[in-house]
């Protein structure tokens, strides 16, 4: 059963937002921004717990996720939003757009663009999420031009190696601290604006650095593999797959295959391919009618014909049976 938590508190130029999900689908639906189109898929096994806070400042929003199990995030950032994140997790690296992300790494992401990441098991990320047009208006600043920072986030890396992502890293976990413990001291609006200023210079800084590559890139034709397994596993969402018809439809041998799944997701491309399956008939459970359709109808939908094997694969992966996942009635 999913339990979810939530709380609010501010005025009118800061509010705060914190949600506690024990369930994944959840999870992806937390951001307050619309139509990020979101979609979480649990890789590693056991019961997920996860939390979204979020602190919106007049100029941009800060945010952190954590989750205690490898997922799979694709999704779309909204138009005109750009979000600078990073990685604060200890000991373990993440996966996104075809880069590693070690702790400390930054992400960039564009708006209207499309992004997958794979989480270390750990995660903890902590982000700012903007519009240019928005962070020049509010600090009303002389050569703050909003046409010209657009440009110049789509010129930088999407990946920012630690050296260079560090001073931004930092200063996000610290406002975050503050924002949670002492959410009265960003409230004189003197500190707001010192605030919002600081994380306009950090941002200016940071992609002035990111301009050199840095970090470790994944081997492009193992990314571009896993690309195209990942998009005909999303075009057939109901078939029962298995790896040989994967190979044969992307053109590859087994043995390429498992090296690039290996490389990108840390697992085996079957153990993907499960998965990916699982997640999407979890998916489809929750949306079921119970009066009109059984767990065992839903499960010969997508494949799944020994429903003993099924029970123990899906509570291996998600920590509960599929009779124990409740359902969501959509009016």
């Amino acid at each position: 059963m999913n339990h979810l938590y939530e709380s609010a508190a501010g005025h009118s130029l800061v509010t705060r937002r914190a949600l506690h999900n024990a369930d994944v689908d959840a999870q992806a639906a937390a951001l307050i921004y619309e139509r990020w189109e979101q979609r979480y898929d649990q890789l590693s096994s056991g019961r997920f717990d996860g939390s979204v806070q979020e602190m919106r400042f007049p100029s941009f929003t800060l945010i952190r996720e954590t989750s205690n199990r490898v997922l799979l995030q694709k999704g779309c950032t909204p138009q005109g939003v750009f979000a600078i994140g990073t990685l604060i997790t200890m000991g373990e690296s993440g996966y996104h757009c075809g880069e590693l992300m070690a702790n400390r790494t930054a992400a960039l992401l564009e708006p209207g663009t499309e992004f997958e990441i794979r989480t270390p098991e750990r995660f903890d990320l902590v982000a700012a999420v903007f519009s240019p047009r928005d962070l020049a208006a509010n600090l009303d600043a002389p050569g703050l031009d909003a046409h010209e920072l657009e440009a110049d986030l789509r010129r930088s890396s999407k990946t920012i190696g630690p050296s260079n992502a560090g001073p931004m890293a930092d200063f996000l976990q610290r406002l975050h601290a503050c924002a949670r413990d002492t959410l009265e001291h960003l409230m004189i609006p003197s500190n707001l604006r010192q605030l919002e200023e600081e994380f306009y210079g950090l941002l200016i800084e940071t992609l002035r650095l990111a301009r050199g590559p840095e970090v470790h890139a994944l081997c492009p034709n193992r990314e571009r593999i896993v690309r195209r397994f990942s998009a005909f596993l999303d075009a057939s969402p109901e078939s029962a797959l298995s790896i040989a018809d994967i190979c044969e439809e992307i053109g590859v041998t087994r043995r390429t295959l498992q090296n690039a799944t290996q490389e990108v997701f840390g697992i085996a491309p079957q153990h993907y391919l499960k998965a990916i399956r699982l997640n999407a008939f979890r998916r489809a459970l929750k949306l079921r009618q119970p009066q009109e359709e059984s767990i065992g109808d839903v499960a010969a939908r997508w494949g799944f014909w020994h429903l003993s094997q099924l029970a123990q694969d899906y509570r291996k992966l998600f920590g509960e049976l599929p009779s124990q996942t409740p359902c969501i009635h959509v009016s």
